[in-house]
């Protein structure tokens, strides 16, 4: 570390971390270890320490967050920690939501609550409760807002039970897996939501983020696109890597090397057959391939295709004979070699569903030198 930036951030911590309580800081608090913070920093300050905080502790700031939206409750403290979901922690107050006004709101803002002028005094004649700002800002911290600026009570949009088994199946996902697909977590439970509240896969999403536990993040997954949840300080591409590793020794050993996207789905379900066949493609292109078997899509390891013994140097012997003519082996063209040379239609043979899949094997048993690749479906080799 630069030797400014450690002296810095020295400085930093030596005026906001104190051994004894600094004279003339009102807004001071003493931790469980014995020293005093001073907490009345500015937003621009904040944001500044923290940054420097991060650099000090080796936190890539890529992976730093920070949102201003007010506070609000996200889940039932003692009953998430029953589950081991360790929730994010409400914050405490001293205001009591009346019950008559709770009461209001589920009776008749069954479809939402919006905090503007005209719903709130609606709302206080119904409910017989005068709300100042403090309760209205107290109100906000109890609902779950959607993007579109409605508000529902949590118990409006599922049960207590279902809130807790939908974070303690995504925390089971995240200690498994480290990652999550939303849209598949929103598949297992859509049908114990409440449809007025959560419309769409996007409505669960911002559902999910209020109540889930610190420190998890929903993003677009790099490569793939579908969003998923996972850990502030995960990495996206190690958590896929290990999964598709765990792909394969389930198709290899448990399946004996063919597997139906069923199957596989029902063994992963943390993620959608969508996502599971993009980590195969990306991660595993040389050990799994798509296949159609009587209309199933299935998955099996190169060995279980039965391609003959010496298909390897069938494959160069054909390439060198389109060389020596000067015909470009595209796709077309090298299926139609092959399937001559073997007395079958390869792709019908062997159950190839497209294109795509028939370039990836080629490119994966080809062992030949020079190195080729395919380019406009046209295997080059060398220099081409």
């Amino acid at each position: 570390m630069p030797y400014f930036l450690a002296t810095n951030v020295t400085k930093m911590l030596d005026h906001y971390i104190l051994k004894n309580k600094p004279h003339g800081y009102v807004d001071s608090r003493q931790v469980s270890n014995g020293y005093w913070v001073y907490l009345n920093l500015s937003i621009r300050n904040l944001v500044f320490a923290i940054g420097r905080l991060c650099i000090f502790c080796g936190v890539n700031l890529a992976d730093v967050d920070i949102r201003y939206f007010p506070k609000q409750i996200v889940a039932e403290t003692a009953s998430a920690n029953s589950q081991g979901t360790c929730p994010k922690t409400p914050t405490q107050s001293s205001i009591i939501i009346p019950s008559t006004l709770l009461d209001a709101l589920k009776e008749n803002y069954s479809g939402g609550f919006r905090f503007e002028a005209t719903y709130i005094n609606l709302l206080a004649n119904a409910s017989g409760v005068n709300i100042d700002e403090s309760l209205k800002a107290e109100l906000e911290r109890h609902m779950f807002r959607r993007k579109d600026d409605v508000f529902f009570l949590l118990d409006q949009v599922s049960d207590k039970v279902t809130r807790n088994e939908l974070l303690a199946t995504a925390n089971a996902y995240l200690h498994k897996y480290g990652c999550f697909e939303i849209s598949e977590l929103h598949r297992q439970f859509e049908n114990r939501l409440n449809r007025i509240c959560i419309r769409n896969v996007e409505d669960f999403e911002s559902f999910y983020q209020q109540i889930a536990q610190s420190g998890v993040r929903c993003v677009a997954a790099p490569q793939v696109g579908n969003r998923i949840a996972r850990y502030n300080n995960g990495n996206v591409q190690t958590s896929f890597e290990a999964i598709t590793k765990n792909i394969i020794i389930f198709i290899t050993e448990s399946c004996y090397g063919s597997c139906t996207e069923g199957n596989l789905h029902n063994e992963f379900q943390a993620f959608s057959a969508d996502l599971l066949g993009k980590l195969i493609r990306i991660f595993a292109e040389n050990e799994l391939i798509c296949v159609e078997i009587n209309d199933s899509i299935c998955y099996q390891s190169f060995e279980t295709l039965g391609l003959p013994q010496n298909f390897a140097d069938t494959i160069i012997t054909i390439l060198d004979r389109l060389d020596e003519i000067g015909l470009p082996p595209s796709q077309e063209v090298l299926h139609t070699a092959i399937s001559l040379e073997l007395g079958v239609n390869f792709r019908t043979e062997f159950n190839l569903p497209n294109w795509n899949t028939f370039r990836r094997l080629i490119a994966s048993c080809f062992k030949g030198e020079p190195r080729r690749e395919w380019k406009n479906n046209i295997f080059w080799g060398g220099e081409s």
